[in-house]
């Protein structure tokens, strides 16, 4: 059965169009993976018959089908960073006792997009939907460090022409604090967006490697001291490379 399924990969892996063609003969085929024509052809027969792969009629050629399109977009809808963010979340928010939230980016702008909030009577709960520029915030900023140079340079382009970045030593603090969050792979933010409280945020990546949003844990700045702040920033830091990692990122930067 092994050998079966390792020939059938084999096949739909030659199958995969190229910028000359995307249709072959089965005798085409049998050339490419070095199979004898039976055995490709009755191999071909069982992946049309699971919609893997189409049989042009007319010419009697094979290509990719949309089985494979459908399987595909199944395994997207999985890596939703909500549907894979949302546990690791209450782990964290378990672990530290802090409200903790998941931010993503739309425009120059970071939006939370859930949450779970801190069981302590002193406690930050800020409400879902919340919009803020991406210059504001621990979380948005990790956003705007992660961010590709050219989109990056996009974004802050904006908040100068939107007169949110409205002196040149404003834009010079946040580069500089862009280049420590990088350097650091986390940001921190006191009393930025709420007085009295402070937040720890770390970088999500996708797949592609791009980032897709933050993990952040929030609270009251009197209790963000110290050595309870490391374990803070430590959690923080795991919680945002598992979420990373079950949206198939990998982490190139040691190898």
């Amino acid at each position: 059965m092994s050998e079966v399924i390792n020939k059938s990969v084999k096949l739909i892996q030659a199958l995969k169009p190229d910028e000359f063609e995307y249709e072959w003969s089965a005798t085409e085929i049998s050339k490419k993976v070095d199979m004898p024509v039976q055995t490709v052809h009755r191999l071909l027969s069982s992946l049309e018959k699971n919609g893997f792969v189409y049989k042009n009629k007319e010419n009697r050629k094979f290509r990719l089908g949309l089985g494979l399109m459908q399987l595909g977009l199944s395994i997207w809808e999985g890596l939703s960073i909500l549907n894979i963010s949302r546990p690791l979340m209450e782990k964290l928010a378990d672990k530290t006792q802090e409200s903790v939230y998941l931010t993503v980016r739309e425009g120059n702008d970071g939006i939370f997009v859930e949450c779970i909030n801190s069981p302590q009577m002193l406690r930050i709960a800020e409400p879902l939907g919340m919009r803020l520029p991406l210059c504001h915030g621990a979380s948005k900023k990790v956003i705007l460090a992660y961010m590709k140079p050219s989109a990056q340079e996009r974004v802050i382009k904006g908040l100068i022409r939107t007169g949110i970045l409205k002196t040149e030593r404003e834009l010079d603090l946040l580069l500089d604090e862009l280049t420590l969050i990088k350097q650091q792979g986390y940001s921190i933010s006191t009393s930025e967006t709420t007085h009295g409280t402070s937040g720890v945020a770390a970088p999500i990546f996708a797949w592609n490697g791009q980032v897709e949003g933050a993990v952040s844990v929030a609270g009251p700045e009197i209790r963000f001291r110290a050595n309870y702040l490391n374990r803070i920033i430590n959690a923080v830091k795991e919680t945002a490379f598992d979420i990373s990692d079950k949206m198939g990122w990998v982490d190139t930067s040691h190898k």
